[in-house]
């Protein structure tokens, strides 16, 4: 006797298994790239304390050091990173806190956006 299937011609269930997909695929995307930083940057033995701040100082500073136009992208990119942090290595969200830091101030960037008018643009 053959089990019967869950209904999916409402397109509710097809939708919810289908989100669960995405979820779980991320899950193991970002549990990949940990474990890979893991393999490239052991974490040291030694490992003096570091000041501690939260998000919103950390968005703050990098919405001082960036031009004006760039704002939206700071903000998008912390807020990205704040949400992946937690089961990534300190020094992982370090290191992507990092990029966000080099690429706001860097002209070559800007120009770029600059240079790619499109829809959200931060730049005319």
């Amino acid at each position: 006797m053959s089990k019967p299937s869950l209904p999916t011609d409402d397109g509710v269930t097809s939708l919810a298994a289908h989100r669960m997909a995405l979820v779980v695929q991320k899950a193991r995307q970002i549990r990949d790239a940990s474990d890979a930083f893991i393999r490239d940057w052991p974490t040291l033995e030694v490992r003096p304390p570091m000041p501690a701040f939260a998000w919103p100082e950390l968005e703050r500073q990098l919405l001082d050091l960036a031009p004006k136009e760039l704002g939206p992208i700071v903000r998008d990119l912390v807020s990205a990173v704040r949400k992946e942090a937690l089961p990534k290595p300190p020094e992982m969200v370090l290191r992507e806190i990092l990029v966000i830091a080099a690429t706001v101030l860097d002209e070559d960037f800007r120009l770029s956006l600059a240079q790619t008018p499109g829809e959200g643009s931060p730049m005319p």
